[in-house]
Parts: C-alpha cells; sequence; structure tokens
C-alpha cells in the first residue's frame, strides 16, 4: 500500500474514533463512552479504530521503531485513563471536586484535532524511518 493511502486510513480511523467520542464537555463525552463500556468493553475496544489500525500498520510491515512505540504507548495511555475515569466515575463512584470540576470543562474545538494530526504523524514517522 502506498505511503499516502496508509496516512489516509490512519487519519480516516482518527476521525471515526473521534466521531463517537466528540462532547461539548469532559462529563459528556465520559458518559458517551461509558455507554458502549456498559455494553461491552470489547466494543468499546473496537470503537478505539485509530488503535487498531496502528496495531495492523505495525503489524503488516514489521515496525516498532520508535514512533511507532511512541504512538501506540500514546494510544495505549489514553485509553486506560479513558476505562480508569469511567471505572472511578461510575462504578466506583470515587469522584471528588477536582474530578466533578474537571468534568464540568468543555473542551475547545482544537483538541479534537489532536488525534488527526498526531497518528498519521507518528505513522509518516514510524514508516520512513531509515
Amino acid at each position: 500500500m502506498a505511503l499516502f493511502q496508509v496516512l489516509a486510513v490512519g487519519f480516516a480511523m482518527e476521525v471515526a474514533e473521534l466521531s463517537w467520542q466528540r462532547a461539548p464537555t469532559i462529563g459528556e463525552m465520559l458518559h458517551r463512552m461509558y455507554g458502549v463500556y456498559r455494553r461491552s468493553v470489547w466494543l468499546f475496544m473496537l470503537g478505539h479504530s485509530g488503535y487498531l489500525y496502528l496495531l495492523y500498520v505495525s503489524l503488516a510491515y514489521d515496525l516498532l521503531n520508535m514512533a511507532m512505540v511512541a504512538a501506540l504507548s500514546l494510544k495505549i495511555m489514553d485509553i486506560f485513563t479513558k476505562i480508569d475515569l469511567i471505572r472511578k466515575v461510575y462504578m466506583r463512584k470515587e469522584y471528588d471536586e477536582a474530578l466533578r470540576h474537571m468534568l464540568n470543562m468543555r473542551i475547545p474545538p482544537w483538541v479534537w484535532l489532536m488525534g488527526p494530526l498526531t497518528y498519521p504523524w507518528l505513522i509518516y514517522l514510524a514508516l520512513t524511518a531509515a
């Protein structure tokens, strides 16, 4: 597959992942993700199409250089943080005033561009590293 196609699919996967997570506040985003997580943790993981695509690219191109490790690590930390917040807020109900304030924070529109711009760039770096 040509480099441009790999990057375009990576961008599309990030946009697909973004489409079901996007919300005006962190709390609403977390509630949306909890709805999927409550149905099935496997469905929750399938919703992270960008992560699954990174795994595919890593295995298909036999890549495990610094850029790919960085991309996979960032994705894993992102997913585990979301799961930890879901468990803390909705299952254990352990949230203090600081967390309650964070959940009511609005998410600026530029934040949603971070995934679709960062991960294809890391894939590019991983594929073009000599």
